[in-house]
């Protein structure tokens, strides 16, 4: 059953940008207004009008962190961010569409404006991944010293670790979690500005990441857990399988062929 459009790939993307509105990440107001934009199944239609809502979504962010109001900004940035991805979903293949490229920093300069505004600060992460490094972001429930059960969340086949949030870690924070999002090979930065492409063995890429988080002090190192979404429900599980230091593995959902 299609919920707005006749198109059954446009009603779907259509679904996951607005149910990022439960942790912020979309008004469902504007969800429509970008819908009555748009004519399907017309790629560049799609991309014209979330890019449209996106840029004014963004307009008023930065106004309202002018005139010191940030809360508004805060949530305003992290819809503008979300919409500016949701903009390029349709782009993603070969040859690199320049667009593709141009929506996601968009998408994720808006997220980590919103990173600063929030309480506690948002961290950005760097960790090292063979001769690489991969982009992420550390989520502290509180501005406090304690060591806390952390969940490591890697995405999907065209997820970016600035969606993850909303997928998963701003639920995990509001509960007490410590949460460690990124973008593994062939995920968001890793693919658009490193060129790093999936991998099967993904314990080679989740180990870097437990490595980093038990040196972390806001990380009970008995306490970690992995949670894949999408087709990270495929990969998760693969690099649970060999990394001992996991105390819990979530696979959301669980995949068995990508292609199915």
């Amino acid at each position: 059953m299609s919920l707005v459009f006749k198109d059954s790939l446009f009603d779907a993307q259509w679904l996951r940008a607005v149910g990022h509105s439960s942790s912020g990440g979309a008004e469902v107001g504007e969800c429509f207004a970008a819908a009555g934009l748009i004519r399907e199944p017309n790629v560049e239609s799609w991309f014209g009008a979330w890019t449209k809502i996106a840029a004014h979504v963004l307009e008023e962010a930065q106004q309202s962190e002018v005139h010191g109001h940030s809360a508004s900004a805060l949530a305003a940035y992290l819809r503008a961010s979300n919409y500016f991805r949701t903009a390029y979903t349709f782009l993603i293949g070969t040859p690199v569409d320049s667009r593709v490229v141009s929506s996601y920093r968009r998408q994720r300069a808006a997220f980590e404006a919103a990173a600063r505004l929030m309480h506690p600060v948002a961290e950005r992460i760097s960790t090292p991944y063979g001769a690489a490094k991969l982009h992420g972001y550390l989520f502290r429930a509180a501005d406090d010293a304690l060591m806390r059960a952390t969940l490591i969340i890697p995405g999907g086949y065209d997820s970016t670790a600035e969606e993850t949030y909303f997928f998963s870690a701003a639920a995990a924070i509001a509960r007490g979690y410590t949460c460690i999002v990124f973008d593994g090979p062939r995920q968001g930065a890793a693919l658009i500005e490193d060129k790093l492409v999936f991998r099967p063995d993904w314990e080679a890429v989740v180990s870097p990441m437990v490595d980093f988080a038990t040196r972390r002090p806001e990380v009970d190192p008995a306490k970690i857990a992995l949670m894949g979404i999408s087709f990270g429900g495929y990969l998760a599980p693969r690099a649970a399988s060999t990394e001992p230091r996991l105390a819990a593995c979530v696979a959301d959902p669980g995949e068995f062929s990508l292609l199915e």
